[in-house]
């Protein structure tokens, strides 16, 4: 399974977004709260194994990106 499909299908399990997630929309823009993101980056961390610094957070602002971070980090 591709690192965007478990992350797709992360969000869809795990976020309250009311529609499938937008891989270039900025998260700050996705009517995430901020405890949801929190809560969605551990998720993130335990399912791929990586640790992802706080300092890194600033670089991730869409999901597509997260996704290059992670395959990036494997």
């Amino acid at each position: 399974m591709s690192v965007e499909t478990r992350l797709f299908a992360l969000a869809q399990e795990n976020l309250e977004l009311g529609r499938d997630p937008d891989w270039d929309l900025k998260l700050s823009e996705s009517d995430i709260s901020s405890m949801d993101a929190v809560a969605f980056i551990k998720l993130v961390n335990h399912e791929f194994g990586i640790e992802i610094p706080a300092e890194a957070l600033g670089e991730i602002d869409t999901m597509r990106s997260l996704a290059k971070y992670i395959e990036a980090a494997a």
